[in-house]
């Protein structure tokens, strides 16, 4: 540390009553008493901090002095951001100035020191006239929307920072001279203190006093020039001046939590004129345990004309200066960097003290103070005040009166379904009917989250027997396979992981079945609910409640569902299911390994059997492949059978037909119901290891060792894709396997990345990794359960099966604040929309662009918001000659108007959009009003 005075800092021996440091760290600004009038100069710092430049006498010292007040100045203080100086005398104004090209600021109010050239022009841009005695502190609140002021009249002013020079509000309550004033950092408080021995807090919502703080200052005796207090950079903290404690003066230690008044900072022999934090958060890793410790910095001046600097970590002050000057210390200003304090005193002379980073410690960066914020208020400290400022805003517009003031939700992928559709019982057994025109036209965003996976059904059967159903747990309908074996599928495994003997038991669906939400129950007679079905639920959601939600799911395994050993090699045509026991789990290596035992898959009441190796004949081992029928008493018939030569690696079952690989890269596609051959036997390069059928059982898709992908138009019995994996896998294999009904491939590679092959684009598109971007807006719009659902949600399904961790920091808050954040979440959402229109899937289209409303209401631009608006509307409604001839009114089936609505029900819920809302939601009344109300209404 380094102290030194620069004698060459002085109002011509005059007292210097305060001083601050420009938020550049190029100059500092005092106020005080001239010779016959208020005199406010601003000096250069360079001089101050080096010597050399302080020898230069071609480098300025006093950049511009400024002598309009006419009696003392009490304060000076810079805007946040730099660019207007503010000044307060006992001539009751308040001056704001304001720097001008040279020559231009002519008159009074612009002109150097001593009659001599100024270097820089300075201007009284506005003066500030209400109150009725000397202004005595000066505070601007953060993003400079207002600037306080208090005086001697027993008031505070708050001024709009604006529109000088409009009085907000006038604080009246105190009954003694009111000498300080600060803003708690993140806006919501205004605290002062004065000589009626309190300090009040003030909400800067309503302008009402929130709470007054006496206990301190009941023993203080006499009084101060001023009482300058300060708020601590996180908020926490509000430290007050003039305070005793056991007949001892003191720094009163106010925390925000509870407003509790248990600590103070001690050791001053007169009374503590005049406190200042730090300006920034600091961090630095702890003496002892190397911990990171965050702490706030103080400096505390006093009538005893010593200075003491504490770190809320220590409990002792890092730094004690005793007799700095002559007279009291009147203010304190940190710079900018963190590392230079000045001070001032009665006596016309000020100090310069010098910090490392050793000493002090690092200052936390504006992402991570406002990620502070965030977790500590749910605020970012770079929009607190613009939000206010926007509860100020006239309402101009009607949809904006009933909008609700808490924070919006966003939109949900899954509506929130219903038990009972046509209504509900009242206790009377009387059905009360439920408007459907209400639900007709709610929009997304008013949808609730999706159940959590806990949450089940309950439904009463006609003979009184319970029915329970989980939600949002992957079961067969009618529209699926069905399988009543997925109980005893062996364990899944999580991406990257290279241990098989501590993997997460979960459960998952065979390969071919397609993953469906459970509809609303439907009450069935009879006792099935007691079945072997039925049982199987409770199992079912007890596992899926156990299982993390982000595990790689490889669908397709190479050992199903094992029979018990049994001497006879089939069962007979009216034999019972045999009890089946769970084999050692095989987990996906990315080579094809040949199905162990006896193992099935099944579609409807059909199921196709393998039987590997189960033939001895003089030319080789053969392998059986059986079809058989299950009928409603769950007893088996054999309906066909045919022998393959070679052992079965994979296999998958749809509607109609069974996909057969063998390990001597040969594939057979069998019909399952008589068990011909649909085409004839094909072979490619390497064996499958994974295979699978399209929900409408129209298209078979496989991939072999090697990468080779194929699909394959069964009822054409033609090729519909023939590309290859090889160059996304990157030292990887293929895990999941997934052909969506238009016959696009969802493929997940064993590091967690997942792909779809775009035959239009002859490229393969990416759809989950681990880049930044992906990841954060995966994590920020992650429902509450994650979605399996291949059929109604391909996008959705195929980004749940990815592992990739969570964001470094150790806050959640970062998901909200960092500058990044937004443009992150709409690259990501609009990359989101691009795929949804690639791979046909209308539901997931219409939830992301309902997600854009909402990521652009709470964070967008107006330029952007337009830009998206303009692009529903379509080409003949733009200004912007850019788009083309494009007069698609529709996407994928959805219409553009109802698209735009949905994003206009967003922008509904924040008021500074009102305008623009305004102005298309007339362009949209208009185009439905041209095409004849064809769409569904707007939103009332």
């Amino acid at each position: 540390m380094k102290i030194f005075q620069p004698n060459w800092v002085h109002h011509d021996e005059k007292s210097i009553f305060s001083i601050d440091i420009h938020p550049s760290g190029e100059r500092f600004a005092t106020g005080g008493q001239g010779c016959d009038s208020g005199r406010v100069v601003i000096w250069n710092m360079a001089p101050v901090l080096s010597e050399e430049a302080e020898a230069n006498k071609s480098i300025p010292r006093v950049l511009c002095q400024m002598d309009n007040h006419l009696a003392c100045v009490n304060c000076v203080r810079w805007s946040g951001n730099g660019l207007m100086l503010a000044s307060g005398g006992d001539d009751k104004l308040v001056m704001i100035w304001k720097k001008t090209l040279s020559g231009s600021g002519g008159g009074i109010g612009a002109f150097g020191g001593g009659g001599g050239k100024s270097v820089e022009h300075w201007r009284c841009i506005s003066t500030l006239r209400g109150h009725a005695g000397d202004v005595l502190d000066l505070a601007w609140s953060p993003q400079d929307r207002w600037i306080a002021s208090c005086s001697v009249d027993n008031t505070i002013i708050i001024w709009d920072a604006q529109q000088f020079p409009k009085i907000v509000h006038v604080l009246k309550g105190h009954t003694g001279l009111v000498k300080g004033v600060t803003w708690d950092p993140v806006g919501k408080f205004v605290a002062s203190q004065s000589d009626d021995r309190s300090l009040k807090v003030w909400k800067t919502t309503d302008w009402s006093c929130f709470k007054t703080i006496t206990e301190p200052f009941e023993e203080c005796g006499g009084t101060t020039h001023i009482l300058r207090l300060s708020w601590s950079p996180d908020g926490q903290y509000l430290v007050s001046a003039h305070a005793m404690n056991g007949g001892g003066p003191t720094a009163q230690i106010i925390e925000r939590d509870g407003w509790k008044c248990d600590k103070d900072f001690v050791g001053h022999r007169k009374a503590v004129t005049c406190v200042r934090f730090h300006n920034s958060i600091l961090k630095r890793s702890a003496p002892k345990t190397n911990k990171l410790q965050q702490y706030c910095c103080l400096a505390v001046g006093a009538r005893d004309r010593s200075l003491s600097i504490w770190l809320t970590a220590l409990q002792r002050p890092l730094v004690v200066i005793h007799d700095l000057f002559q007279d009291s210390i009147l203010d304190l200003s940190w710079s900018c960097d963190g590392y230079t304090l000045l001070t001032c005193s009665g006596d016309g002379h000020i100090a310069c003290l010098q910090f490392t980073a050793q000493e002090l410690g690092t200052p936390l960066s504006e992402e991570d103070k406002n990620i502070l914020y965030q977790r500590m208020y749910g605020k970012n400290a770079n929009i607190d005040l613009t939000a206010q400022a926007e509860k100020e805003m006239i309402v101009e517009n009607s949809d904006f009166l009933n909008v609700s003031k808490s924070n919006p939700l966003p939109p949900t992928l899954i509506p929130q379904q219903q038990p009972q559709l046509g209504g509900k019982r009242d206790d009377g057994g009387k059905v009360a009917q439920t408007s459907s025109h209400a639900v007709a036209i709610k929009s997304s965003s008013s949808l609730t989250a999706p159940t959590p996976i806990l949450k089940q059904i309950e439904t009463k059967t006609a003979d009184g027997k319970r029915r329970i159903t989980p939600m949002f747990i992957p079961l067969n309908d009618d529209n699926g396979p069905v399988s009543h074996t997925t109980n005893n599928l062996p364990s899944s495994i999580e991406f990257g992981s290279k241990s098989s003997e501590t993997s997460n038991v979960e459960m998952k669906q065979l390969a071919h079945e397609e993953p469906t939400i459970i509809p609303p129950p439907i009450v069935r007679t009879g006792d099935e609910s007691t079945g072997p079905i039925g049982s199987k639920l409770d199992n079912r959601l007890k596992k899926m409640a156990t299982a993390p939600p982000q595990k790689a799911e490889p669908l397709s395994v190479p050992t199903d569902l094992q029979y018990a050993p049994s001497s006879t090699i089939q069962p007979a045509p009216n034999q019972k299911l045999m009890e089946r026991t769970r084999q050692p789990a095989t987990y996906p290596t990315g080579k094809a390994a040949v199905i162990q035992g006896h193992s099935f898959k099944a579609f409807g009441e059909i199921r196709v059997q393998i039987q590997n190796n189960t033939v001895k004949t003089s030319y080789g081992t053969l392998s059986r492949v059986v079809g058989v029928v299950v009928n409603a008493q769950r007893v088996e018939k054999k309906i066909w059978e045919t022998v393959v030569g070679s052992p079965v690696v994979c296999f998958a079952v749809g509607a109609k037909y069974a996909i057969v690989c063998s390990q001597d890269h040969t594939i057979r596609m069998v019909d399952i119901k008589t068990g011909t051959p649909v085409f004839p036997v094909l072979s490619l390069t390497s064996p499958a290891v994974l295979s699978a059928f399209s929900s409408n059982s129209k298209l078979a898709g496989v991939v072999t060792e090697s990468g080779i992908l194929r699909i394959w138009s069964v009822p054409e019995k033609a090729v519909l894709l023939s590309s290859s994996c090889a160059e996304i896998m990157s030292g990887s294999f293929v895990t999941i396997l997934h052909v969506s009904d238009q016959g696009m491939p969802f493929i997940v590679l064993s590091n967690g990345s997942s792909y779809s092959y775009c035959r239009k684009l002859d490229s393969w598109m990416l759809i989950n990794s681990a880049d930044p971007v992906i990841r954060h807006g995966l994590i920020g719009n992650k429902a509450n359960a994650p979605v399996r659902n291949i059929k109604a949600y391909p996008l959705s399904t195929i980004q749940s099966y990815g592992n990739f961790s969570g964001p470094k920091t150790n806050s959640f808050a970062e998901l909200h604040s960092a500058s990044w954040q937004t443009s992150a979440a709409i690259a990501f959402i609009e990359n989101q929309i691009k795929i949804c229109e690639m791979i046909a899937s209308p539901s997931e289209l219409k939830y992301w662009y309902s997600m854009l409303g909402f990521q652009l209401a709470l964070n967008g631009s107006e330029e952007k918001i337009r830009q998206v608006l303009d692009d529903l509307l379509g080409a003949s409604h733009s200004l912007d000659t850019r788009m083309g001839d494009d007069n698609d009114r529709s996407v994928l089936g959805i219409s553009k108007q109802l698209l735009m609505e949905d994003v206009l029900n967003h922008l509904k819920t924040q008021t500074k959009w009102q305008r623009i809302y305004t102005e298309y939601l007339d362009q949209l009344k208009f185009l439905k009003e041209r095409d004849g109300g064809r769409d569904k209404p707007l939103m009332e």
